[in-house]
């Protein structure tokens, strides 16, 4: 019997692009006008990130243009993460980002601790 000649490989349909997760973090840091704002960074494998801000407590008109999603690049500078587009700077440690004050100095005072976003599992 001849045998078969040709292309064997099969051909799988292109996968969709889905991006690997590196680390997520969630917290609700301090608001001077509202009862927190909900902040979630997503870093994915490809240095892309997702920036989530939700203020909570105000009435959904009163946060036109306040509640944000950002995406972009990231890139860390020693130990500070840095979201391309967002002013906002952390520390990223095992279990947690830090955010960072204007200046790019850890916040100090009895408000220290609330500007933790903890690790997700």
């Amino acid at each position: 019997a001849p045998i078969p000649s040709g292309d064997t490989t099969t051909k799988s349909a292109p996968v969709e692009y889905q991006p690997v997760i590196s680390a997520a973090y969630m917290g609700v840091v301090p608001c001077a006008d509202c009862d927190g704002i909900e902040t979630r960074v997503t870093l994915f494998a490809d240095e892309k990130f997702e920036f989530v801000n939700n203020y909570l407590g105000k009435n959904p008109k009163d946060t036109a243009g306040l509640n944000s999603i950002k995406t972009g690049k990231f890139m860390m500078h020693n130990d500070t993460l840095h979201l391309e587009g967002v002013l906002v700077r952390f520390i990223q440690n095992d279990s947690a980002l830090i955010q960072l004050d204007q200046q790019g100095k850890k916040i100090q005072g009895k408000l220290a601790e609330k500007y933790f976003l903890k690790k997700l599992k």
